[in-house]
């Protein structure tokens, strides 16, 4: 029968360092002989550190083959969480690296780029104020790659949301807000003067959207099937708000966007926002951090003072009829 592996098993088993390193190093080469050179160690110890280790699993890890390895399941499990369990290490390495040097910590937070990292840049300006010598790095990505790199422990938190088929039980979520959709077109559009402009009217022109999938198309496609109307065919699919606006700008074309990022372009005085009858809202965002794993307390400063701007920011200000005159 396979072998049960009780909760203390690393610690009876008396598994170390040099066999965690060992997976990333066969995971990043699959060859013994270049995963020993890569640890400065022969290829007979790495052979006897892979016996033992599967030796301590009770299972075989990986495959062999004439040119290499190949990790099986439970050789990909070690590999995976090889990598945390030196992650965390190296991380616990450079906050108590940053506390010797007089700073207050080090956090990393990930966020998606619109609406939450205008939300984000201010709470950074806030404690780098109270804080300044908090070491802070951004990653901006969608929600799905942030979720991996939480996982991964490569980010303390995020600024998103929950991707559909990850299993929430791992992720501590609170909710901020949800963002109303605004409809953008250039300046002199033909539908520019118009007080509102009905879903069935903005259909005829020519749209630049997130492809399909992404939350705010799901909205917007909800939007058109509960109006009865038919959905834009002239469709160019972008993730890009950049390119969306371009092909505004020079172009009689219509973009769906959220609250944050409308308001900054239509506040350049190129861009005009059309007003359906109906407001229309985007899932929520929030912020997203591991059951498992507490903040450190520069994170938990950042962490924080987001909460508390969201909470000021969060009010009756944010419905569609004042958010981007």
């Amino acid at each position: 029968m396979p072998r049960q592996l009780g909760s203390d098993w690393f610690l009876r088993s008396r598994l170390k360092l040099r066999h965690l390193r060992l997976m990333v190093a066969l995971d990043e080469h699959r060859n013994l002989h270049r995963a020993a050179e890569s640890m400065g160690i022969p290829q007979p110890a790495a052979s006897k550190l892979l016996a033992e280790v599967e030796t301590i699993i009770g299972h075989q890890l990986f495959e062999r083959h004439p040119r290499g390895l190949s990790p099986n399941m439970q050789g990909e499990i070690m590999i995976r969480n090889a990598k945390i369990a030196l992650r965390t290490l190296v991380q616990a390495g450079e906050e108590i690296t940053a506390l010797a040097h007089g700073h207050s910590g080090v956090v990393t937070v990930g966020t998606v780029m619109a609406p939450m990292v205008e939300l984000l840049a201010e709470a950074i300006s806030d404690v780098r104020t109270r804080h300044p010598r908090l070491q802070i790095s951004v990653e901006l990505d969608v929600s799905d790659a942030l979720a991996d790199k939480l996982l991964d422990r490569r980010i303390d938190f995020s600024l998103a949301r929950i991707p559909h088929g990850m299993d929430p039980s791992a992720f501590v979520y609170r909710e901020l807000w949800g963002e109303a959709v605004h409809f953008l077109c250039r300046e002199g559009h033909p539908l520019a003067e118009k007080d509102t402009v009905p879903l069935g009217e903005m259909a005829g022109w020519p749209w630049v959207l997130q492809p399909p999938g992404a939350p705010l198309r799901l909205a917007l496609e909800r939007a058109y099937l509960a109006s009865g109307c038919k959905f834009p065919e002239n469709v160019i699919n972008s993730s890009s708000a950049v390119m969306a606006m371009i092909m505004v700008d020079r172009s009689d074309s219509i973009t769906a966007m959220e609250w944050h990022v409308a308001r900054l372009l239509s506040g350049m005085g190129r861009f005009r926002v059309l007003r359906p009858p109906e407001q229309l809202w985007v899932e929520p965002y929030g912020l997203l951090s591991l059951a498992d794993r507490p903040l450190s307390p520069g994170a938990t400063m950042l962490y924080d003072t987001i909460v508390e701007i969201a909470a000021r920011k969060s009010g009756p200000e944010r419905p569609m009829d004042t958010a981007a005159q």
